[in-house]
């Protein structure tokens, strides 16, 4: 018996409702149902780190770009986004002195300032985010004045 698309469709939606525990080996294979996994696979560490590019050339505007490490991929496969840590002023001395701006998932992220904040240097620190909150290593230093 030879099976094409549509059948294969037909034969899905004809016999979608029979328990799995009824269909065999042999079953699934004809009809082209594949059995799904009992398990999840958990999103790894990530092991790279994000590598950052500041644009300061807007008034009042950050513009931060990030690839990773590679320099190829935006993001490396099971990270959900970077991470985006700050501190204006004196550079960092102790992550403790950063504070969270956000996760973002899709680069660029753009951070935006009063107008009390032209002149001001801002360092910012990027590193990877999974899906379960666990991150990566940090990325070396970008910083960048505000301009106005």
């Amino acid at each position: 018996m030879s099976l094409n698309l549509n059948s294969t469709f037909y034969l899905h939606i004809q016999f979608g409702d029979i328990p799995q525990s009824a269909l065999t080996h042999d079953d699934r294979t004809v009809l082209n149902l594949f059995e799904r996994s009992t398990s999840r696979t958990p999103a790894a560490v990530p092991t790279t780190f994000p590598v950052g590019q500041l644009n300061g050339n807007v008034r009042l505007e950050h513009t931060i770009s990030f690839t990773d490490e590679d320099g190829k991929h935006g993001k490396p496969g099971g990270v959900r986004g970077c991470q985006i840590w700050c501190k204006q002023g004196e550079p960092v001395l102790s992550v403790k002195e950063l504070l969270f701006l956000a996760t973002d998932t899709v680069s660029p992220y753009l951070n935006k300032f009063d107008v009390s904040d032209v002149g001001k240097t801002i360092h910012y620190w990027l590193r990877w985010e999974n899906s379960r909150g666990e991150t990566g290593p940090w990325s070396t230093v970008i910083s960048g004045t505000v301009a106005g």
